[in-house]
């Protein structure tokens, strides 16, 4: 079973450019690249905090560009595409103005300022079902799969609760998601949720105090994901934190924010023998100074406890490895075998 305090960060591997992460021998698929952004919170009118919603569009347009002059099979949307739908839907439908300027297909979860409004709760499908289906998404609820290429899964979960920093998973949800991973044991198989299902320490150790931001019942689908085995990378958004982190034989990634520091984003080429993972920044310096000035008002900048000599910008910013180090495909075998030898007593 994969513990929420079990996440396994890699900060003890070699740092070397890319980072490149084992994956399993037994799936059966061809090369292809992907991107991952999260947290873009697109608004306008809405004043700076640490949330840059003035330059939501622009970090977003600019984000669109670069990936288009990739060669990508898909785009993944992590949640929190929108700071609220806005007044008839308006955020929402220049989000999808600009997203369909992409190259590649694409495809969100949501996160839980997409289904917060101010008057009432947003009707989950009525807003987004129509935007899901087209996309090789046909589904009545507000989770979903497809098999966007041959030997390769995705899952997206539905963690938003409205008005409510914290998630949700319910149980019908999570018997649909042990069905699903069943059915496509033998694919390379990725799960988006906009919550972590695996929290990144120190989050995972003060889950406590920091409940109201976190997924209180994630245990229930590391259960469901460990029972059947199969999934290769968890990609997950909301706490504004970059960060990667290893349950078994699952990938947890906790994707940087757009417009919160450090403003990245990420692409990953996957191979049969391996995953390297990039992390970009927006193409604005003196905006992401910006960022990195505003952090400390971000409410979990004061309440997560760092270690000793640490901060919560660096940790939001994220280790080489986060970034631009290299995991050997037999480093959790060294990592292992190197804490048993420091553990064994010394002779004499």
């Amino acid at each position: 079973m994969i513990s929420r305090r079990s996440f396994l960060l890699g900060a003890l591997a070699t740092t070397m450019w890319p980072l490149v992460l084992p994956v399993s021998a037994e799936q059966n698929f061809q090369p292809f690249s992907f991107a991952f952004i999260s947290d873009i919170h697109l608004t306008h009118g809405v004043a700076d905090t640490y949330i840059l919603t003035n330059e939501s569009q622009l970090f977003l347009q600019d984000v669109v560009r670069k990936l288009n002059q990739q060669k990508l099979d898909f785009v993944l949307f992590g949640g929190d595409q929108v700071h609220g739908t806005g007044k008839d839907d308006e955020n929402w439908q220049l989000f999808l103005d600009i997203a369909q300027g992409l190259n590649a297909p694409w495809s969100f979860v949501l996160g839980e300022c997409d289904v917060s409004g101010s008057d009432s709760p947003i009707n989950k499908m009525r807003t987004f079902g129509p935007d899901w289906r087209g996309r090789g998404i046909e589904t009545e609820n507000p989770y979903w799969s497809h098999s966007p290429l041959p030997g390769v899964h995705l899952v997206g979960l539905d963690t938003s609760y409205p008005d409510s920093t914290s998630g949700h998973v319910d149980a019908k949800q999570l018997a649909w998601l042990k069905e699903d991973l069943q059915k496509h044991s033998d694919k390379f198989t990725i799960v988006v949720s906009h919550h972590p299902l695996l929290n990144p320490p120190p989050f995972g150790a003060a889950q406590t105090q920091l409940m109201d931001y976190l997924l209180p019942n994630a245990q229930e689908a590391l259960d469901t994901i460990t029972a059947v085995g199969n999934v290769n990378m968890a990609l997950s958004a909301h706490l504004y934190v970059n960060q990667l982190g290893r349950g078994g034989k699952t990938w947890f990634i906790t994707n940087p924010g757009l417009v919160t520091y450090p403003c990245a984003y990420k692409i990953f080429h996957v191979t049969p023998e391996s995953i390297t993972m990039e992390t970009t920044q927006v193409s604005f310096p003196a905006l992401i100074k910006k960022a990195q000035d505003l952090l400390p008002s971000y409410p979990l900048a004061n309440r997560v406890p760092m270690p000793k000599g640490a901060n919560f910008m660096t940790y939001a910013k994220g280790k080489d490895i986060c970034w631009n180090s290299n995991l050997p495909v037999d480093a959790y075998e060294q990592l292992s075998k190197a804490k048993k030898k420091k553990d064994k007593p010394a002779d004499g």
